[in-house]
């Protein structure tokens, strides 16, 4: 398998690779790097970046299956969303026993959810297309972090105080999620 790779070097200290969804690599490096460090770089991750470029392709395939999102079918899953989302907020912040400010929903391409310093969250409308208690574990995520702004034991242990299947949610969204994300990269 040929693999093409774009280098964005900057003022970073580390080396990273992601995978574009048109299968090209991304590789970021600091600016010192030389280019044989970024080949065997990428020749120490290839395994991994295949099985992405394996991923992606397949969650293309399912999401053709499915259908690509139309503009009405959006708008219908954004109105129904700014519906359920906040009841599921409130639900939720009750038995966590948290507050929260501002709840923006959003047609995001690579998050499903996000909570800022200030307490507002913002949730990804595609939420609607996941069984419910997907949607419930990356409310009670979000809601978590309104005790701990970051991603530490701490804050998986209070997920699964209120969440004991969180892992499970997770794991799932990892593997199914992205095919949901592009139902509507098709869109023009």
């Amino acid at each position: 398998m040929e693999i093409t790779y774009i280098i964005q070097k900057s003022k970073r200290r580390s080396i990273s690779v992601s995978v574009l969804p048109d299968n090209r690599v991304l590789v970021k490096a600091p600016f010192g790097m030389t280019e044989r460090n970024v080949q065997e770089f990428l020749l120490s991750k290839k395994s991994w970046i295949i099985r992405q470029i394996h991923k992606q392709n397949s969650q293309n395939e399912k999401a053709q299956e499915l259908g690509l999102l139309s503009d009405d079918d959006i708008k219908k899953i954004r109105k129904q969303a700014k519906k359920i989302i906040p009841e599921r907020v409130a639900y939720w912040a009750e038995k966590i026993g948290v507050t929260y400010g501002k709840i923006t929903i959003r047609l995001q391409s690579t998050r499903w959810g996000s909570c800022a310093a200030n307490g507002n969250l913002n949730f990804n409308c595609l939420l609607m297309l996941v069984p419910q208690e997907i949607l419930d574990s990356v409310v009670v995520h979000e809601l978590c972090h309104r005790r701990h702004m970051n991603h530490s034991r701490e804050f998986y242990e209070e997920i699964s105080k209120v969440f004991p299947d969180y892992p499970r949610c997770d794991k799932w969204l990892k593997e199914n999620g992205g095919i949901y994300m592009k139902r509507v990269s098709g869109r023009s």
